[in-house]
């Protein structure tokens, strides 16, 4: 799975929306169902990852005018 990690954001929601159609389709499997679900998890794994990258990248401009990162709400 290591391709999988130079997918971006956006890669991996097309990938997620194409595991949802296919999930919703009516004649597979299960095993077929539970492979898709597994790569699903895997792929949302993987989006939640890069957009914690990104959010920890962010530059915020604070009230001086300086530059510093966005350390976010937890």
């Amino acid at each position: 799975m290591e391709e999988n990690n130079t997918k971006t954001i956006e890669e991996s929601f097309d990938a997620l929306e194409e595991i949802i159609s296919k999930l919703e389709a009516s004649d597979i499997s299960l095993d077929e169902s539970f492979e898709l679900y597994k790569n699903g998890m895997e792929e949302l794994k993987l989006a939640n990852e890069k957009i914690e990258q990104t959010k920890k990248a962010v530059m915020a401009i604070s009230k001086d005018g300086s530059l510093e990162v966005f350390e976010g709400e937890e």
